[in-house]
Order: C-alpha cells, then structure tokens, then sequence
C-alpha cells in the first residue's frame, strides 16, 4: 500500500511541475514572439495622411475598354408568345 501511495503522490508532484514549467516556457516564447511581431511593425514605414485632406494616387490603372457581350448573351432568345385564355 506505501508503495502504491508514493507513487501517486510522486506522479502528481511531476504532473504539476510539468505543466507549471511548460506554462512558464510557452508564455515567455509567445512573449518574445509578440515583442518581435511589434518591432517589425514599429520599423516599417508608418503611412502618412494630407495634413489638408488631399489624396495622392500612388497607382492609376491602365484604362481598359472593356468588351459589351452581345444581347443574346444577356438575354437568351426571344420567344414570341400568345396568350391562351380559358
């Protein structure tokens, strides 16, 4: 019965450091990892506004024509119809 006792205290003692240890370690690697992801962010290149409300254009795109599909593409063919009453 002593045995079977110290052992389960031994494997929750381990448990315990265990999961207390790898808490530890993952909040430290996320820690580091945030730092990096805001010192990469604080080094680019910050976009800056017009003080005066103007707007810059950095790019204009190429002005295309663009092709108007046929009407029968749109709309199918046209049937004529006569009405049938009762």
């Amino acid at each position: 019965m002593g045995f079977i006792l110290k052992f389960i205290i031994i494997t929750f003692a381990l448990s315990w450091v265990f999961t207390n240890l790898l808490r530890f370690f993952l909040k430290s690697k996320l820690k580091r990892f945030f730092d990096q992801m805001q010192d990469v962010q604080r080094h680019e290149q910050p976009r800056s506004r017009p003080a005066d409300g103007n707007v810059n254009v950095d790019f204009i795109p190429k002005s295309e024509k663009k092709k108007q599909p046929q009407r029968r593409e749109i709309d199918g063919e046209y049937v004529d119809y006569i009405e049938v009453k009762d």
